[in-house]
């Protein structure tokens, strides 16, 4: 039976230098368990807040 462990907004792609990241592609890095746990990149955008919110996925500032 496939269950949904973990469900986070993700990026498509990882962000050019200095790209702001309302200019990305979003959709959520879904973890599943069937067997083997997998992840899928479902591409279906969060939420402007849940994206704000997101615990993994960081773009770090760039240091001069």
């Amino acid at each position: 039976m496939r269950e949904v462990l973990s469900k986070e907004p993700w990026w498509a792609r990882p962000p050019n230098p200095g790209q702001n990241e309302t200019e990305l592609e979003w959709g959520w890095l879904v973890h599943y368990s069937e067997g083997e746990p997998r992840f899928e990149f479902v591409r279906e955008r969060p939420t402007d807040e849940e994206i704000r919110q997101r615990k993994s996925c960081r773009i770090t500032p760039a240091t001069e």
